[in-house]
């Protein structure tokens, strides 16, 4: 992907949608199923009001870290948004917190990477307008809400990523254990 720090985040995002095979809005005007794409897989998922206004930032938290759509990417992004402000709604949030622990299991040490450069980073979730975003240069709004590349972890930092890793994996066993409580009632 060629994209460069002087490019509108207009020009940028629509070179990123190409990219990755997605439509040009990034599925948000579908209006019951919208894609997303990994690794050339093409997978639909019910496309909710919530959803619809999380795409947006969500790309662009994409393309301005790096981190791309890839399981590896899913992961990071998870980390860092986690890390970096808390998403719009608790549908969201439970959308996308198993990805968390996925990752610390998969991936642990760029996933903690990626969990120290959130913590120093803020998202666009706070953003209530996508639209004025999109005049901003790349290099622009990556200075407002990016890190300087400093990773030296805390206690602090440790704590909470363990904190969020740990609710991930509660998140993950609930159907478990509701599959549990309901067996002895099938047999």
């Amino acid at each position: 992907m060629n994209i460069s720090p002087d490019m509108t985040l207009r020009e940028a995002i629509g070179i990123f949608y190409k990219a990755n095979n997605l439509p040009e809005d990034g599925g948000v005007s579908k209006k019951n199923w919208s894609p997303i794409t990994c690794r050339g897989l093409k997978i639909y998922l019910p496309n909710f009001e919530w959803r619809k206004k999380a795409i947006p930032f969500h790309d662009l938290h994409h393309m301005l870290t790096g981190y791309n759509l890839s399981p590896t990417g899913e992961f990071q992004i998870s980390a860092w948004e986690f890390a970096a402000g808390r998403y719009p709604n608790i549908f969201t949030t439970f959308f996308c917190i198993p990805l968390v622990g996925m990752g610390a299991v998969l991936i642990p040490k760029k996933q903690f990477i990626a969990f120290l450069r959130g913590r120093r980073s803020q998202t666009l979730y706070s953003y209530n307008n996508y639209e004025p975003l999109l005049n901003k240069t790349v290099g622009e709004l990556q200075k407002e809400i990016l890190t300087r590349n400093n990773y030296s972890a805390s206690r602090g930092d440790v704590f909470a990523y363990l904190t969020w890793v740990a609710l991930s994996f509660l998140v993950i066993s609930i159907p478990f254990f509701v599959f549990l409580l309901i067996l002895p009632g099938v047999f």
